[in-house]
């Protein structure tokens, strides 16, 4: 579990993965595998703007976009 929108924590091959996804409407939306949570969350929310997707990021906008 994590703290942060649309990121989970699994083992794979004996390390922790950090996987993104979540589910809007009914559509699952996956957007990768990273080795920090903080890395997957960043990209939750590059995803959520870029796809113009109603939902709430992880930080501000401002943030990503600097």
């Amino acid at each position: 579990m994590s703290k942060y929108k649309g990121v989970t924590k699994r083992k794979m091959s004996g390390r922790v993965i950090w996987y993104g996804s979540f589910i809007t409407n009914k559509v699952r939306h996956t957007f990768g595998v990273y080795d920090t949570e903080i890395e997957c969350a960043k990209a939750h929310d590059l995803y959520v703007l870029r796809k113009g997707i109603k939902r709430k990021t992880n930080f501000f906008k401002k943030k990503l976009v600097q």
